[in-house]
C-alpha cells in the first residue's frame, strides 16, 4: 500500500496502518478475520464517498468526468486477499491490472504479431473494439454467477455480493455532499477489487462468445484476442472469420449488458498490400484505419514505428516548452539534466522497449536528444555550435539509443524467463507459410535486431 493515498470516510490514512504496533496489528487482524469468516462487512465499508475527476482540462459535461470511489484502507486489506484468489483464473492474453505485466506487454504483443505476420507474407484482419462505458455496465447477478462457476468459494462470493448489493454512495461536489444513493450496476472505480472483477467478467464474456472461432495460430494455439481491461483487440486471418467473431461478441455481450461503440470501433488489415476490410456492426460499416492509437502507442498496418516515434517526440517537445523556464533556469546543471530525463525523456520513450528502430528512426531520436541539450543551454541553431561542443558543455554523451536498448534487453529478458504466450511470439512461432516463401530482397528489421546494434 502506497503512502499519501486519499482516505475513505473513516479518515484513516494508510500511513497510520503501517505504524500500528503489535497490539494494533492483532486487533486489525482479528477484525479482518471476523469479516472474512462471517462474510459480513461493517456498515461503514459499504458506504463510500465518490468524487469526480476531470478527464480533460475544460470539462463541462458529466461524460467529461470520471467517478472515483474513496475506499477505507482497512477494507482494502481484505479486498487484496480476495483479489489474489481470482488472479490465477485469467488468461494469458489479458494484460490489464496484473502484477509483472502492463501496457508495454500488450503493445509489444501487437507489434510482434504485426512484424511476424508481414515477415511470412500472411495477412491479418484486426478489430479494435470499444465498449460503451464498460466498467459501468457490469451486471451484478451475472458477475455472481461467474464467480460461482469459476470456483470462487462462498465466503468470497458473499463478501463481494454484499459489497455491491448493499452499497450506498455519496457524491462529493464543490458545493457540498449529496445524500446516500443506491447503485444498480457496474464496478466501483477506485476499489482495488474492481479491475480484477471486470477482467474476470470480460474473460468469461469473450470465452463464451469466441469459443470455437478464430483461425490465427501461435505455436498450435488459436489466438483470438489481446486484452487490456476493456481495451479489446480481435484478430483473424480471414475477413469472414473476423465478422463472425464480432457478430457473436455483440450477441453474447448484450447478454452481459455490454454494448459496442460503433463510432470508436475500428478495423485494420495488416498486409504487404493492405486492402479495405468490410466489417459491419448492426448494418453500419466500421471505419478502416492505417494507424490506430492503442494504449497510448500508434500501431500501423505496415509494422513500422516511425509514426509513433515522431508523435512521441512532438509530445515531449511540447512538454519541454511548457516547463521551459524550469529547464533553462539557473538550477544546477546535473539537476536540470535529471529533470529532463525524468519528465521529458519519459514522454518521448513511452513504449520504447517495443520499437523496431530503423536508421531513420535512430536519427530522429538522436536529433531529439541534441534538441533537449541545446534548448536547456539556450543554444540556438544559428549559433553554429557543433553537437560535440554541446555535449561537452552539458558533460554528456549520446545516450538515448543505448538507454532504449537497455530497457529492451531487460524487457525481453523478463519475457524469455517466463512461460507465457508472449514468449512464444517473441521466439517466432506464428504458424503460416514456410520460410522459403519469404519474398526476395533484404529481410525486414525486427524488434530483437536492435539488441545487436550497440555502437
Amino acid at each position: 500500500m502506497r503512502n499519501g493515498k486519499a482516505t475513505g470516510d473513516d479518515d484513516v490514512p494508510g500511513d497510520v496502518l503501517k505504524l500500528l504496533g503489535e497490539g494494533g496489528l492483532k486487533t486489525l487482524t482479528k477484525l479482518i478475520n471476523t469479516i472474512y469468516e462471517t462474510g459480513e462487512w461493517p456498515k461503514d465499508f459499504t458506504e463510500v464517498t465518490m468524487i469526480a475527476l476531470k478527464k480533460k482540462t475544460k470539462a463541462t459535461k458529466c461524460s467529461d468526468h470520471r467517478p472515483i470511489s474513496l475506499i477505507e484502507h482497512t477494507a482494502k486489506i481484505l479486498k487484496r486477499r480476495i483479489e489474489k484468489k481470482i488472479e490465477d483464473i485469467l488468461g494469458e492474453d489479458q494484460f490489464g491490472f496484473r502484477i509483472g505485466i502492463g501496457t508495454r506487454d500488450a503493445i509489444g504483443m501487437m507489434r510482434i504479431i504485426t512484424e511476424q505476420t508481414l515477415e511470412i507474407d500472411e495477412e491479418l484482419c484486426v478489430c479494435f473494439i470499444d465498449w460503451q462505458k464498460a466498467f459501468n455496465r457490469v451486471n451484478w447477478t451475472k458477475l455472481m454467477q461467474i464467480l460461482k462457476e469459476t470456483g470462487i468459494n462462498w465466503r468470497e462470493r458473499k463478501l463481494i455480493s454484499e459489497l455491491y448489493m448493499d452499497q450506498k454512495v455519496r457524491v462529493r461536489l464543490d458545493r457540498g455532499q449529496t445524500g446516500s444513493v443506491q447503485i444498480g450496476r457496474g464496478v466501483r472505480q477506485g476499489c482495488c477489487l474492481s479491475p480484477i472483477l471486470f477482467n474476470l467478467y470480460s474473460e468469461c464474456l469473450t470465452k463464451e462468445a469466441l469459443d470455437g472461432l478464430g483461425d490465427f495460430k501461435v505455436g498450435g494455439q488459436i489466438i483470438q484476442t489481446v486484452k487490456y481491461a476493456d481495451d479489446l483487440v480481435l484478430m483473424a486471418k480471414e475477413e469472414t472469420v473476423l465478422q463472425g467473431m464480432i457478430d457473436r461478441l455483440i450477441e453474447i455481450g448484450r447478454c452481459y449488458g455490454m454494448e459496442m461503440n460503433v463510432e470508436k470501433t475500428k478495423v485494420m488489415k495488416i498486409s504487404r498490400q493492405p486492402t479495405p476490410v468490410t466489417i459491419k456492426i448492426d448494418q453500419k460499416q466500421l471505419e478502416n484505419v492505417k494507424c490506430f492509437k492503442y494504449l497510448g502507442s500508434l500501431l500501423t498496418d505496415d509494422g513500422r514505428c516511425t509514426c509513433e516515434i515522431k508523435s512521441r517526440i512532438a509530445m515531449a517537445k511540447a512538454a519541454f516548452s511548457k516547463k521551459k523556464n524550469l529547464f533553462t533556469s539557473k538550477l544546477d546543471l546535473n539537476l536540470r539534466k535529471k529533470l529532463v530525463k525524468c519528465y521529458i525523456w519519459s514522454i518521448a520513450l513511452y513504449g520504447a522497449e517495443t520499437w523496431t528502430l530503423r536508421a531513420v528512426d535512430q536519427k530522429h531520436l538522436e536529433s531529439f536528444e541534441m534538441w533537449c541539450w541545446r534548448r536547456m543551454e539556450k543554444i540556438s541553431w544559428t549559433d553554429y555550435v557543433r553537437n560535440e561542443e554541446v555535449l561537452f558543455r552539458v558533460s554528456e554523451q549520446r545516450n538515448i539509443l543505448n538507454e532504449i536498448r537497455k530497457w529492451k534487453a531487460n524487457w525481453i529478458g523478463h519475457i524469455l524467463r517466463s512461460t507465457c504466450l508472449l514468449k512464444e511470439l517473441t521466439e517466432g512461432k506464428i504458424e503460416g507459410q514456410i520460410e522459403v516463401t519469404r519474398r526476395r530482397g533484404r529481410r525486414r528489421k525486427k524488434m530483437l535486431d536492435d539488441l545487436g546494434d550497440r555502437k
